[in-house]
């Protein structure tokens, strides 16, 4: 009898631990998940990305820009007559320039071109110079600018290692190449071979980075690019010393309302000589020109030219719209095969009288006198007309 009592108060007992690990088990489970849930959820907010504006890139474009006070281990500079002067000379510029042009620029081109901007981020600029000003102006919302000219790409001065009499010459020569954008909204070719030379500003990455940085953005980066023969671009380090290997494009990253962005300017003929399909670079351009928008202007009339088909064919291949003066694709292209849509503004005349061999686009004439009532001005001026006033935009949107 004793052990029937004994076997029964056995199982009594295994049946009351085995109830007590379930009930164990069932609250291990229970409190795993209202722990762990908390913390999955939060590795999966995004953390907001941290950007060093205090470097190199940013602190020397702050003194070219004028901005006192945000030049962080340069702002003493600013206590030197020279470099207080430069800053008050830009201040007054871009003042004049905002109120002359860049105001409406940016109110106008961002709602007329509001629906090319939403398909794309990326902008293609061919013929450009430094001119990021512009391409800003009418694309703000792009991630990616691809510009392209024949002026070199250079480096930023070393400011704080200038010697006496370096300064007053340096800011001349840097506030003499700013004229013509400032006045005309256009760079001269001829002289940017002049202004852009080592001795000088040393190439264009000085302007462009002041255009970056003024259009309200920090550097936050900037490399170099180089080829390998016809085999591949490659991005090296700013400070990428070769005996061999000269850059012949440049990257900056910059920080625009918490978002990073890049600007590429490439120094490259793209004449069918070097830009056709046994070079690297076309497929390069290509590759990362798909969908994009193509903005030209004042681009001396060579997409008119023969020598400067692939460039062309390309665009109209690439680019799910194209925004250009009279000097860029003739318009006559956009009415073949019917894959493009047009709109235009402003007024069409003659090209200026530097380019005397060229006379006015029937088609492009045409199509102003067809949809004259439709034709809406512009609230700015840009591009050769400057003098006369009468300026032209096409827009020309794939359909």
């Amino acid at each position: 009898m004793k052990k029937i009592i004994l076997f029964c108060l056995s199982l009594i007992f295994i049946a009351a631990c085995n109830s007590n690990e379930t009930v164990k088990d069932d609250v291990v489970k229970k409190d795993t998940v209202k722990v762990e849930t908390p913390k999955d959820t939060a590795t999966e907010v995004v953390a907001t990305p941290t950007f060093n504006t205090n470097n190199q890139f940013n602190n020397i474009t702050a003194v070219l820009s004028g901005y006192k006070g945000k030049a962080n281990d340069l702002n003493y500079l600013f206590d030197t007559v020279i470099w207080n002067n430069h800053s008050k000379f830009i201040d007054s510029s871009w003042s004049r320039l905002e109120r002359k042009r860049l105001n409406a620029m940016k109110d106008w081109g961002r709602e007329e071109f509001r629906d090319a901007s939403a398909k794309t981020n990326i902008v293609f600029y061919p013929f450009s110079g430094p001119d990021y000003l512009t391409a800003n102006a009418f694309f703000p919302n792009a991630d990616k600018y691809i510009m392209l000219g024949l002026e070199p790409v250079g480096k930023l001065p070393e400011l704080d290692k200038f010697k006496k009499g370096e300064p007053s010459e340096y800011s001349n020569d840097f506030k003499k190449s700013l004229g013509d954008i400032f006045d005309k909204s256009y760079f001269i070719t001829r002289k940017m071979q002049s202004d852009f030379q080592a001795q000088k500003v040393n190439g264009l990455l000085p302007i462009l980075a002041f255009f970056i940085q003024r259009s309200g953005n920090d550097i936050l980066d900037i490399k170099y690019l180089v080829r390998y023969q016809q085999d591949s671009i490659a991005e090296v380090a700013y400070d990428f010393k070769s005996a061999d290997k000269k850059p012949f494009g440049v990257r900056v990253d910059f920080l625009q309302e918490g978002k990073q962005k890049s600007v590429y300017y490439f120094k490259y003929d793209v004449s069918n000589k070097n830009f056709n399909d046994t070079t690297v670079f076309r497929k390069y351009i290509s590759d990362n020109t798909q969908g994009a928008i193509t903005y030209i202007k004042s681009a001396s009339y060579l997409l008119h030219a023969g020598f400067m088909s692939n460039m062309r064919t390309l665009i109209l291949n690439n680019s799910s719209a194209v925004i250009q003066d009279d000097t860029g694709i003739p318009y006559k292209f956009f009415e073949e095969d019917g894959k493009f849509t047009t709109k235009l503004y402003g007024q069409y005349t003659r090209p200026v009288e530097d380019f005397p061999y060229l006379s006015l686009q029937k088609p492009l004439q045409d199509a102003f006198h067809k949809d004259s009532l439709n034709v809406k001005k512009l609230p700015f001026h840009l591009g050769y007309h400057w003098g006369s006033k009468k300026d032209v935009i096409i827009y020309a949107t794939k359909k």
